[in-house]
């Protein structure tokens, strides 16, 4: 327990607020509306602290610590975008209060706000401290209000002179942190691909919690990192999108968040979308742009689409994530590449995928009144910051445990797209004839010996999964030790030492 006047106060994420009037009695959560222009609109003589909160899982604990940590904090005005429905949580705390949680799958236990929403509080905040601030902080629904003025004038009428809900702050120790074991990889550019975002995502989180470098944050918390993760989605049917409920992004959430990429359309609380920027940002359509360019060029490497604005974006803080897009027509597909400079991997990149993908399916739509002949092309993402923040470790651990061997193929049954091997022995030698996925002989490798060929495979990088690779490499083995043994050899099968080479 630490004195109410708590000099370093706001103890949790600091840096991530912006910081008004220590002696008022306001705080403002401003959700997913950019806190900056929110302060630009209030009195800040009038707000302790505005901070957002994007999540119902994650930033919900640490609000409640800071203003438990204050109790000189009596109101909470919520107010701004609620995308992810955090903002519902913290209404539906005040009105129905919150329950113990035993998640014994994954061997924790927590408080939860009763609520249709998913939501998490840190079983640390002891019950009685929570049930104090329930009563002691009144929490102000603005939500729909899109007067900021009227929404000043509410907080400039609310009474600032109430006592603390409680003589002394409460600080409470952080939730454990389990351990996450590293295995040595690459530094950077890991390619991953899939026939469904849902998929992709599955092998991203494992990819990061087994190979992500842990490192800090510009936010005061902790990150698995790899640089450049190139994911690859080849199969994702825009006509009939895979979104299991297990995804972070409902059907309901997509619904509201496509035409954000999708339309010109920015909210006036917000300081950018990326179909703002794509659209309207640099009074450019560059979506048409990339159409009509395509339209005209067929074969043109000009279809882009660029969204960072440097006259903007090297004084923000909150620059778009989204940087550039890159449309390209070959052998009648359509393909999208797009870079994104920094990514959250658990929380964002699903509805990223999602929504790029349907940007590539608008602008396919549009191509086929012109190329009735193409087909819709791979989606390839680069993350170049790949990366899943320390509160969200243990969720991605428990996601991938359940769902990984049910929706990710073995890669045993995952076709190579540099084409398959058909390996046999002729005149005492091992034959292996390379064919592309068409059926198109590419190249024969002959020798009595298993080691050149497969040196000679390498060099020629006639693989690109490394089960095939393996495969290959047994079978080469198996096919020398049939020549050394003399007896048959047949690819796929067991060697049958009863069985000579006659």
């Amino acid at each position: 327990m630490e004195n109410v006047k708590n000099k370093n106060w706001p103890i949790y994420k600091d840096t991530m607020l912006t910081i008004g009037n220590s002696k008022s009695q306001v705080a403002v959560c401003a959700l997913w509306t950019k806190k900056e222009m929110v302060a630009e609109k209030l009195d800040l003589e009038k707000v302790a602290v505005i901070g957002n909160l994007y999540s119902p899982k994650k930033g919900i604990g640490f609000l409640i610590r800071n203003i438990l940590a204050n109790p000189n904090i009596r109101h909470l005005v919520v107010c701004g975008l609620d995308r992810s429905n955090s903002g519902q949580v913290l209404i539906d705390l005040s009105v129905n209060g919150f329950k113990k949680i035993e998640d014994k799958e994954n061997d924790r236990t927590y408080w939860q706000v009763i609520s249709d929403i998913e939501n998490r509080i840190d079983i640390e905040i002891e019950k009685e401290a929570l049930e104090i601030f329930c009563k002691g902080v009144k929490i102000i629904d603005l939500r729909q209000e899109k007067d900021y003025n009227e929404i000043k004038r509410i907080i400039g009428s609310l009474d600032q002179n109430l006592p603390p809900f409680a003589s002394e702050s409460f600080v409470f120790p952080e939730p454990p942190m389990k351990e996450i074991n590293l295995f040595p990889a690459e530094s950077i550019a890991h390619v991953i691909r899939g026939e469904k975002i849902a998929e992709v995502w599955l092998k991203i989180l494992d990819h990061i919690l087994r190979f992500g470098i842990t490192d800090n944050t510009a936010y005061q918390n902790l990150q698995k990192e790899i640089i450049n993760i190139s994911s690859i989605i080849s199969g994702e049917d825009p006509e009939n999108l895979y979104i299991s409920e297990w995804l972070p992004n409902n059907k309901e959430h997509l619904k509201n968040y496509l035409p954000t990429i999708l339309t010109g359309f920015c909210p006036n609380d917000s300081a950018y979308t990326y179909g703002f920027r794509m659209r309207e940002h640099f009074e450019v359509d560059q979506v048409q742009f990339v159409i009509d360019e395509l339209k005209r060029e067929k074969y043109s490497r000009r279809a882009t689409i660029s969204l960072l604005d440097p006259k903007i974006d090297t004084k923000s803080k909150n620059p778009p994530c989204l940087n550039h897009c890159w449309f390209r027509i070959q052998n009648d597909r359509l393909y999208l590449i797009a870079t994104i400079r920094s990514n959250d991997m658990f929380e964002a990149w699903p509805e990223n995928a999602f929504g790029l993908r349907m940007l590539q399916d608008m602008v396919f739509k549009e191509l086929l009144k012109t190329y009735p002949k193409i087909k819709l092309g791979d989606l390839e993402i680069n993350s170049l910051s790949a990366h899943i923040y320390d509160d969200a470790w243990e969720d991605a651990k428990s996601v991938v445990a359940r769902f990984y061997k049910e929706i990710v193929p073995h890669q045993r049954n995952v076709r190579d797209p540099r084409g398959n091997f058909i390996i046999k022995i002729e005149n005492d030698e091992i034959v292996v004839e390379h064919y592309s996925p068409d059926e198109v002989l590419l190249n024969i490798y002959k020798n009595k010996r298993a080691m050149p060929i497969y040196l000679e495979l390498s060099e020629n990088e006639a693989t690109s999964l490394t089960s095939h690779a393996l495969y290959i490499g047994t079978e080469l083995q198996k096919a020398e030790m049939a020549i050394k043994l003399g007896i048959e050899y047949k690819q796929d099968q067991e060697l049958n030492p009863n069985k000579l080479n006659l």
